[in-house]
Formats: structure tokens, sequence, C-alpha cells
């Protein structure tokens, strides 16, 4: 990356001399700030700083000028966003990209320049005719299905479309696929889970032409369907159960009524035009259906702010990134700025609201209770808090004798006790032990090695003592720059404010020493700190406390304690929105600078998706409006029976499953997309339809052997002459499955979030999914980041996941009760290997297979966990037929 920089600074230097500066500040540097850096450092001035105009650029906020035209690495401001600076770290959440870094380097070196603000937007983009006749935006077709010559291979309409594509480039299908394999895919294609012996028994003794007609109904019935497929759709609407904060999630303890009303969704078939309406505008529709549409808004309210609605919204439900358009009209689809704000009025008009479910009384006699209770166990923190500091800084004190009687104790002497705590005495044993992350006890060490003599000790004792009071009084001065800083107590308890304020901190070598002295136990990434060295937890630190101090903490607790019996439970409730007090149509930010205000915004759907010019929407917020006008529109129908087929296929007829646009993949079978949006519709908008459709067709069940003649013709397979590789399952699919083959799986549908753990056996669905510090197995298997919508997971295969199936507690816990199943399952090895593989694979072992098994069982001790352990890790249990 340091090689790319020159190069890269080069390229910028002449795009700066080729470009005005003007367009070269607004094309580039305006919409990073915009993106990057104004949430924290407009209005709110966080540091003193503002990053909106030339004049506030240049005065800088408490630490100085930010930019020095002509200077970047004199600049606080490059210093900052590079990290080289003792304390500046910014964006404190994530770096920027080296090529943002690169970008403020060229604009500071070119001299900083900063347009002077225009009062209004240039005429924005005029959506032409041409423009609304691209493919995705025109109405449905529903095209007859072609002949073919074939008619022998065609199962359902969907076969036609296909095989006359393929009899067009003269390929030939491949053959089915083996009964086995076939009911593996559709089974975990609908349900996640593997087919159960059974389950394979009863299908390959059925020999109807209605066999797999009957499995595919089977598991479109199942309740495992609706948590199948409910994760997928989780993907898009970027489910997670709580929201993004500095350090844990903040929490959103009803979110799970929302991924559970998405289950239940797709369980009983809701038609999709009311799914969408549901998650838009659930609480403005009529009473009548409210109430089991309402948890759908859980959609908006989990977003992270309007800008995330719009963004989501558009990608979800219309395959549209309507998101580009924030800073400046749509570069490649008809899509003016204008109408992203139109969009974003819409949702800023609405606001985050809690539904509860049972009535007003419950809620307010539980709101009124926690109130009293907080407010005790706020003053029980700040007491406590304030009790271990000071404790802190009395300890402290000692530091000399603390150092000078462990030296003692090493040295198997006996020391001098007096006024010594004999818990803080061992701790100082066992931390006088090298190395450190600091230096500061160097000179200890150093004098350690040389047998010193008593005297010796006691004065590098005392002079490290100086040391540390002197660094606590230092970290004190810091804490109160910050309080101020926060803006008092409110702002210390607000996770928001605590995450983007711009705070001061010891350096860090110095702060090393703070936390091995004073901070409390802390986890990080895995990794487990012990409490400082003069750090006691409120359980401990009572003992301490005696006396008229000790008396009023037992109170306090006591108080608590009484409210907290008094504490009825708490009322369920929904996170959903609701229509601001006044809703209003508002401006263009122009260049994504809220400060810079423009044209008005008239809230209204998107102009190129709209006959003529959109309709003002005027009642409430517009979201009813918006929810209608998406709901009809041809282009919602064509994106999610594309993501239907792309779940079954491995990629979409549009591989882009949420770019419609003009950026996106064209169809490979455009009459079929147009066919399967039209049943959608016909159908009453019944997604199990759809799958029925495309399942019973003799494309879906085509094998994936390799066909050298059909390679070369079509290498991507775009035109489906085989069945798609699909080398590894989800995350979800994976785990399931263990369980499901170890016996050992959950069923239970619905319920709070738990997390990830060897005794936790409930179906992944259920798992927590945090924002801010995703589970490291969940990321492993390539879960996807919740902080935004995800229309298609990658699949890495690599080392780490093969030593997830040898080490993981998980898979040794569950091998060793498929073992003891597979035990019980046959009188002899040769029928419990036989049971083994029915169990993983839904097939009975070849003869080399069962010759194997049967030979490594029988070694004795762990090898029949071992085996199942390794049968369990191969491609063909982890990966989809």
């Amino acid at each position: 990356m340091r090689r790319r920089l020159p190069l890269l600074l080069f390229s910028l230097a002449a795009c700066l001399t080729a470009q005005p500066a003007d367009d070269f500040f607004e094309s580039k540097i305006r919409p990073l700030f915009a993106a990057n850096c104004y949430a924290c450092h407009t209005q709110s001035q966080m540091g003193g700083l503002r990053l909106d105009s030339g004049e506030a650029v240049l005065k800088g906020g408490k630490s100085g000028p930010a930019v020095i035209p002509g200077k970047p690495d004199e600049s606080l401001l490059i210093q900052a966003v590079r990290r080289t600076h003792s304390r500046l770290k910014m964006p404190p959440t994530a770096p920027l990209k080296a090529d943002e870094v690169a970008l403020l380097e060229a604009w500071v070196k070119a001299g900083a320049k900063w347009p002077e603000a225009k009062a209004a937007a240039a005429p924005g983009m005029k959506v032409s005719a041409a423009q609304r006749a691209f493919w995705s935006f025109q109405p449905l077709r529903n095209p007859t299905p072609p002949a073919v010559k074939n008619e022998a291979w065609v199962r359902t309409p969907v076969d036609r479309f296909i095989l006359a594509r393929l009899e067009g480039k003269g390929i030939t299908p491949n053959r089915r696929a083996s009964k086995t394999t076939l009911l593996r895919r559709a089974t975990l294609d609908l349900t996640g889970l593997p087919p159960t012996p059974e389950e394979v028994d009863a299908f390959l003794s059925d020999q109807s032409p209605e066999a797999f007609a009957k499995v595919v109904d089977r598991l479109l019935a199942s309740p495992a369907y609706g948590e199948r497929w409910a994760r997928h759709w989780l993907d898009l609407a970027r489910y997670s159960d709580g929201l993004l904060a500095a350090g844990t999630d903040t929490p959103l303890p009803n979110a799970y009524r929302y991924r559970d009303w998405v289950v239940n969704a797709f369980n009983h078939d809701l038609p999709y035009d009311q799914f969408v309406k549901a998650q838009i505008a659930a609480d403005l529709l009529p009473e009548s259906e409210r109430a089991g549409l309402l948890p759908g808004l859980g959609f908006q309210a989990i977003a992270a702010g309007a800008n995330d609605q719009v963004d989501v919204t558009t990608k979800a439900f219309l395959g549209l990134t309507v998101g580009c358009a924030q800073c400046h009209d749509h570069k490649y689809d008809p899509i003016p700025t204008r109408d992203y704000y139109s969009l974003l009025s819409i949702f800023k008009s609405s606001k985050v609201h809690e539904s509860p479910l049972v009535p007003e009384a419950e809620v307010k006699a539980y709101k009124d209770q926690k109130k009293k209770m907080d407010a005790v166990k706020e003053l029980i923190d700040e007491y406590v808090q304030t009790q271990q500091k000071m404790l802190v800084d009395v300890l402290a004190r000692h530091t000399a004798a603390y150092m000078v009687a462990a030296w003692k104790l090493d040295k198997g002497q006996e020391p001098d006790r007096t006024g010594l705590d004999e818990e803080t005495l061992q701790r100082w044993v066992r931390y006088l032990k090298p190395p450190k992350e600091h230096p500061y006890l160097n000179d200890w060490f150093a004098l350690m090695a040389k047998n010193p003599t008593e005297a010796q000790v006691r004065k590098a004792a005392e002079d490290y003592q100086k040391f540390v009071l002197n660094l606590l009084d230092e970290a004190k001065e810091i804490d109160d720059k910050n309080y101020v800083a926060f803006g008092g107590k409110k702002g210390m308890k607000d996770e928001r404010t605590r995450q983007y304020t711009n705070i001061v901190s010891l350096s860090t070598l110095k702060f090393y020493q703070w936390r091995e002295l004073a901070s409390g136990p802390y986890k990080v990434d895995g990794f487990s700190a012990p409490p400082g060295v003069y750090y006691y937890d409120v359980q401990c630190i009572q003992r301490f406390l005696t006396g008229v101090w000790g008396e009023h903490l037992e109170t306090l607790r006591a108080e608590y304690e009484a409210l907290k019996q008094d504490l009825p439970p708490i009322y369920p409730f929904l996170h959903t929105i609701e229509d601001g007090p006044k809703p209003a149509d508002g401006k263009v930010a122009i260049r994504g600078d809220e400060h810079n205000p423009g044209e008005v915004a008239p809230r209204q759907f998107l102009t190129v998706l709209c006959k003529g010019e959109p309709e003002h929407y005027t009642k409430g917020s517009g979201r009813l409006e918006l929810a209608q006008a998406i709901a009809a529109h041809p282009l919602t129908a064509r994106v999610i029976v594309n993501r239907i087929w792309q779940h079954h296929f491995g990629h979409g007829i549009v591989r882009s499953a949420s770019n419609f646009g003009q950026m996106g993949d064209r169809p490979t079978h455009p009459d079929l997309l147009d066919y399967l949006a039209s049943r959608l519709v016909q159908s009453g908008y019944s997604l199990k339809a759809i799958h029925r459709e495309i399942l019973l067709s003799n494309t879906y069940a085509l094998s994936t052997e390799p066909n050298h003649e059909a390679m070369e013709a079509d290498p991507d397979n775009k035109l489906l002459w085989r069945a798609n590789l699909r080398p590894r399952l989800d995350m979800e699919s994976l785990r399931d499955s263990v369980l499901a083959v170890s016996g050992m799986l959950d069923r239970a549908v619905g319920g709070p979030s738990s997390p990830m753990s060897g005794f936790n056996h409930r179906r992944s669905l259920y798992l927590t999914v945090s924002r801010t510090r995703l589970d490291p197995t969940m990321s492993l298997f390539d879960f996807p980041d919740p902080n935004g919508t995800t229309e298609e997971r990658p699949v890495t295969i690599g080392p780490l996941q093969g030593l997830f199936f040898l080490n993981s507690e998980f898979i040794v816990e569950q091998s060793k009760a498929l073992a003891a199943e597979i035990a019980q399952a046959g009188r002899d090895d040769k029928a419990r290997v036989t049971r083994a593989y029915k169990m993983l694979y839904g097939r009975e072992p070849d003869a080399d297979e069962l010759r194997l098994g049967i030979e490594y069982v029988s070694s004795g001790g762990n090898s029949w966990r071992e085996y199942v352990q390794v049968l369990l890790g191969s491609g063909e249990f982890t990966g989809m037929p």
C-alpha cells in the first residue's frame, strides 16, 4: 500500500492540474467530509472543530488549526486521518481508505481551496423518455412460454424458457440428478436442514410421478421453511439485536419480534404485496389489518437513521441504488438528487416508536418503578466508582512499601506488613514479574538483576511511586477534560455521544501502565485481562468500607432490592415507527451537506417509476402512499422472484440482485423473469407458488456433472445446462445440519435471541446478531455485516474453517452425540457405518467407503467419535449437491 501512495498522489496532482479546484473539491473532498466528518464536526463542533466551511477549517478547534494550506505533513487534519498523531485518530470508528487519505493530502498540498457556498443547486436531472424505457422500469409482459423441440424434457413452463435458449445454442442439458441428491438439495434449499434417513427411504420408495411434488409440498408446509427463508430476508433487512455503539450494541430487546414476524409471514405465505407494505407503513394500514402487520415495521425501526432507511428500502424492494444520489444526481441511473431527498423527507417525517402489546396502565407501572430503580442504581454506581477511585489513590500512596515488601517475599524474607493490605500485597508479588507493555518498570527490573541492597530497592520503589502518583494526577486531569467534552453526566451516559466525541487520553505507554494499576478487568477479541493492582470491584470493595461508609452502601442496596421486588415483568412491545408531529417536505442537501440547502424536495415516489410527474404525498409522512407505490410497481415483483431464483440456483436471473439499474447485470432470461413476476401477481402474490413453479421444473433437478462441450459454449453456466456448484453451505445451514444429525437440535420456533455457545442448540436463526462485535464463528463462515443490506453472501473456503471442524469444542461435542446415536442404530459396524452415511449424506456408502469406515472404527478408543467428526467436515456434508 505504501508503494502505491506516491503513484496515487502523482495521479491526483495531475487530476488537480487538469480539473478546476472547485470541481475537484465538490466531487471529491466535500462528499468525503459529508460521509465521514459532518456527524461530529458541524453543529456539534466536537473538539471545538467545524469542517463545513473554509474559515472554520483554517480556524480549527481546541488543538489548533486543522489545515495549513500547502503543508499536509504539518496539518492536524492529515495527521489525524493518517493516524500518526499521538492523540487524534480520525474518524474514530474506522480509518479512511488510503485513497481517501491521499485525496485530502492532495487537496491540502494544492492550497486547501474551499469554494464559496452557493445559494441553490444547479437545475437537477430531467428524466427523459429514453431513460424511462430501460428494461427494468417497464410493465410486466407476461410472455407465453416458447415452443421447444424436446417436448418430453419439459415438466413446467419454466423449462420451456430454459430449454429454448439451450437449443438455440446447440447445448444439451445435463441429465437429472439422482433422487437422493435431489431430495437433499430441495430439503436444504427450503428448510436449511438435511433430510432424515426416514425421509430418504420414503422418497426412494415412492415411484409415483407426483413423488417429488409431495416432497416440495411437505417442505413448504414445514415450520422450518419460514425459518430458512426468513434468514434470507433478514440479510436484506440488516437485522440485528442491537444498534452499533462504541463497545457493545445498544440493545434492541424486542427486535426478535420482527424476526419472528418474518418467519410467520413466510410460513403463512403472506401475500408479498402485503409483506412489502407492512414493512414500510403497517401503522397506517386499515385498522383491521394493522395488528397482524405492525411487527413488520421492525424493518424500519432497526435502521441507523433516515438515510439508512432510504438506502435499504429501495435496494431490498426495488433493487435500485438510490443511496448513490445523496450527494449528486445518480451517475448511471435516472435518479435525481431531488428524488433521494424526496424519499428522505418521508422517513424524516417519521420517528422510531415503541408499540406496547399490553394496556397503557401496565406500561406506566413498569416505567414508573423502573425509573425509581434506575435512580437508586445510579446512586450506587456513582458511590462505588467514587470509592474505587479514592481507594486507588489511597493504596497508590503506599506503592513503595508494597514493592519493597513484595521484593522481600520474593527473596524468602518476612517483610514489614504494617499498614499493608494482604490481597494487594499478593497482587504486587504477581505483578512484579517482567516483561511489561511499557518501560516504566525497566529500571526496577534492571536493578533486580544486580542483587541490590535494601536501600537501593527502597530508593527505586520511592522513585516509581512518585511517577505513579503523577500518572494518576494526569489521568484525573484528562478525565475532567473529557467530562466537559461529553457535556457532563448526561453526555457520559449517552452511548452515541461517547462514540462520537473527540476525547483526549493518556499517551499509549502511560495508558498501558495506568491500566495495569487502576483499570477494571476487560476483554478484547477473546483476550481477558485481570483488574489493575489497585482496582477492587463492587463485591470486593465492601471490606474497605467500614462504619458509616459501608452502612450507606448497604442501605442503598437494600432500597434497590426492595424496588426490584416490586418491579413488574417488563412489558412486551414492538420496535416500530410512526408519523412525526409535523410531517414536511425537506430540501436537497447540496453535495450531501445538510448545512448547504438547495431546492425543496417534495415527498413523492421516484420520478422514473411514475408515468408522469410523481404525485405529491400530503397524507402524514407519505409512507403509506410510498408503500402502495412500491408494492404495486412491476420492478418489485421482478426483484423478489429473482431473489427466490438466486437462492435456488446460486445466482439470480439478474445476478446483481439489488441493482436492476444501468450498472447492474442484464437478465440472462428476461422472458422467464417476467413470466415468474407475472405468475407472482396472478397467484395473489404467493411466494410459495413461485417456489413450487421453480422446484418442480426439470431445470432445478439437473445434475452438476461436467460437460465439456457445454462448458465451451457457456462457461459461466448462465444458460443453466447444469445445476450450479455451491461448494459450501452458509453458516446457519452448516451449524443447524450438524445439530440435526447429532440429534441435539432444539426445534422450538421463535422467542428472544441468545448468544452462540456450546450449550445453545437452537437454530442459528435465533443466535444473537451484533452490529458492534459479530461473533467470530459467524464471521469465519461469512455471516454478513448487519450494518448494511446484503444481497448475496460471499463464500470462502479456507484452512481456518477446516481447523474449526478439527478443533472446535462444538463439533467435538456434536460428534460424541452423533457417535452415541449411531452406536444404538445397528448391531455391527457395517450397519452403523451405513447408518452414518444415510444420516449425514442421505445415501448408503459404496464398497470402498464401507470398508475404510469399518477398518477405522475397529481400532477402538475414540475412533467412532473421530470417524463421524471427519464425516461432518467432509465436502459432501458441508456442500450443496
